[in-house]
C-alpha cells in the first residue's frame, strides 16, 4: 500500500476502521465542504464583497502546487487508531 506514492512497510498495523468511524469522518467531510460553500455564498452577498476583492492576500508559497507527501517515520509515532483514520480521510491519496 501506499500513501502519496510513498510505500507504507507491511511491519506498520493499519487496523480496519468501523462503519460508524467511517460515517463520522464522511460527516465532518460533508460539513466542511458545506461550510466553505456557504462562506463563499455569504461573501458574495455581503455589502462589501467588492472591498474585500480588492484587499491584498498574502501569495502563495512556492510549494504550493507540490504534490501531498508524509514520513513513514511519523506514521510510526501515531497510534493504529490514528493510521486508520489518517488512511481512511486520506483515501484518494491511496495506492496498492
Amino acid at each position: 500500500m501506499k500513501l502519496c506514492g510513498v510505500e507504507i512497510p507491511p511491519d506498520i498495523y493499519i487496523p480496519d476502521i468501523d462503519p460508524e468511524s467511517k460515517a463520522e469522518l464522511d460527516e465532518l467531510h460533508e460539513t466542511i465542504i458545506l461550510e466553505r460553500e456557504q462562506r463563499k455564498l455569504r461573501l458574495a452577498e455581503s455589502p462589501i464583497a467588492d472591498i474585500i476583492a480588492k484587499t491584498k492576500t498574502a501569495p502563495l508559497p512556492p510549494d504550493a502546487d507540490k504534490p501531498l507527501t508524509f514520513q513513514v517515520e511519523k506514521l510510526r509515532l501515531l497510534s493504529p487508531w490514528a493510521r486508520a483514520r489518517i488512511l481512511y480521510v486520506m483515501r484518494d491519496q491511496v495506492t496498492s
